[in-house]
């Protein structure tokens, strides 16, 4: 096989540059506070071309003169590249007094920045290019080589995202066309995003909002899974483009139990057969055809690391530009690149966190990550804490709305600290709120609170859904239900105000 050879770099003198611009955009900055202040916040001392040695040392002065908060003007840049040993890299005192007196006009000086700006770009951009062929020809080209590729070019490319200050008339205007289109409404349950599927969940949330990032944590065993399933099913049916990385089962495993909760058929006789007859099989086959009809995207890699997952929601927001909801179950099964040995694994969820919430602003969506909590719930007993998130606090900072999951019959006694109170009280009221769930679901169903531990921009509370574990589907308690769940809770509030 011959040997294959290295794309040569480009050379230095054909990389694209504006030599003029550069010049025009350093004498403004000599004459102008106003310029400089608009120069400092939008370029940096590389976006200089790298064969314009002088502008480089000449920006670098003036950065250390503003960081200083000393003026900068001819003579104090010439005082600044002395003491960096850089005057005759800038071409002398003359060159700075000829960048100053050559600019008649600051009309076009904003364009010129950009300019320069857009030029280092396109430099970064082309020598972005030919590492990545020199990565091609040097190592073996694995399942990452396309996902590095891209994160290398996505890197450069959203360097052209360079925010600025808006207007308080330009916010005004758009934030009085969204006004224009609300709607009258007299409850407070409005739903502005896509909608949870639950009533009171909705009531808090306002539906999941373009650009959050919402965390959601159980234990073990209480339902977490089925109930993200059940958030991404309730979005889909109402015609929302919905992706779900299920990174614990596979596809086929995980649309058994959206179909069981879809067709009223058992969990249990999907996989085994059992009590399987005639209607169960329809109702098994127009559930089948009924969600195999909606936009609800599976991805079942397992121990899918960073860079490949955030790749996959871009190319897939690219096919669908509705795409609106993106699950990963869980983030503890998510992988990154490049780790170190002296990397803990809390720093590692603190990355990839932060990136979910970066993806989530930058496309336009709601990302929900699935999370465990640790084993001080139990330990502790009562209901769970932001605290009890798992490796890492940077799921609490980063998250727009943490949702919290526990049985709705804790160990009271624990959660008040009242270890030595006799439990007859308590048993009797998880035995009420058994009979409830009982009667709302059948024999294995049960209660778990939604909790809404933070909310950025809504309100916090608790939420009682009724878990069908047979059909692995959450409902809404009816009416009825949900009084009896308000009375037995003001009986436990009194128990343990008697103890």
């Amino acid at each position: 096989m011959p040997k294959k050879e290295h794309v040569p770099y480009i050379s230095l003198e054909k990389l694209p540059h504006n030599d003029d611009a550069e010049k025009a955009v350093l004498g403004a900055m000599l004459r102008s506070n106003t310029i400089l202040n608009d120069a400092l916040a939008r370029l940096d001392v590389v976006d200089f071309f790298e064969g314009n040695a002088n502008h480089r040392a000449i920006y670098k002065a003036m950065l250390d003169l503003f960081k200083e908060g000393k003026p900068v003007d001819p003579q104090t840049v010439i005082n600044q590249l002395i003491n960096n040993k850089e005057l005759e890299v800038a071409g002398g005192a003359n060159y700075l007094l000829e960048l100053s007196d050559s600019i008649i006009t600051f009309a076009n000086i904003s364009t010129y920045i950009q300019d320069v700006r857009d030029q280092a770009i396109l430099r970064r951009f082309l020598l972005t290019l030919n590492e990545i062929q020199n990565d091609y020809l040097d190592n073996e080209v694995d399942k990452d080589f396309l996902n590095i590729a891209e994160t290398k070019i996505n890197k450069v490319t959203e360097l052209r995202n360079i925010g600025d200050f808006r207007s308080a008339a330009s916010i005004a205007e758009v934030v009085q066309k969204d006004l224009d289109q609300l709607k009258v409404s007299t409850t407070d349950d409005q739903v502005t995003g896509v909608p949870t599927g639950y009533p009171r969940l909705n009531q808090l949330t306002h539906g999941w909002q373009k650009g959050n990032y919402i965390v959601l944590a159980a234990r073990t065993g209480v339902g977490k899974t089925a109930f993200s399933l059940n958030l991404a099913l309730n979005a889909a049916v109402r015609g929302v483009p919905v992706a779900y990385f299920s990174l614990e089962m596979s596809a086929e495993d995980l649309f058994k139990r959206l179909v069981s909760g879809d067709s009223n058929v058992k969990y249990n006789t999907l996989l085994t057969g059992y009590e399987l007859n005639r209607d169960a099989r329809l109702r098994l086959q127009q559930s089948c055809q009924r969600l195999g009809s909606l936009k609800f995207y599976v991805e079942d890699t397992s121990g899918i690391n960073l860079i490949e997952l955030v790749s996959k929601i871009r190319k897939l927001k690219a096919q669908e530009a509705d795409l609106s909801l993106v699950f990963v179950d869980y983030i503890g099964l998510v992988t990154t690149s490049g780790k170190r040995k002296s990397d803990s694994r809390q720093l590692e969820i603190q990355e990839i966190s932060t990136t979910l919430k970066k993806i989530a602003l930058e496309l336009k969506i709601s990302i929900v990550a699935v999370a465990q909590l640790n084993r001080k719930v139990e330990e502790r007993g009562g209901e769970p804490m932001l605290s009890d998130l798992r490796e890492s606090g940077s799921l609490e900072q980063d998250a727009d709305i943490v949702i919290l999951m526990a049985e709705a019959k804790a160990d009271e006694r624990k959660a008040f600290g009242k270890k030595d109170a006799p439990d007859n009280g308590a048993a009797q009221i998880n035995s009420m709120v058994d009979t409830v769930a009982k009667q709302e679901g059948g024999a294995n169903a049960k209660f778990i609170n939604i909790i809404i531990a933070k909310n950025r921009a809504g309100q916090q509370g608790r939420v009682p859904l009724l878990f069908r574990r047979d059909y692995v589907k959450f409902d809404t308690p009816s009416t009825e239900g949900e009084e009896k769940l308000a009375q037995i809770e003001n009986a436990r509030v009194e128990y343990l105000k008697g103890e």
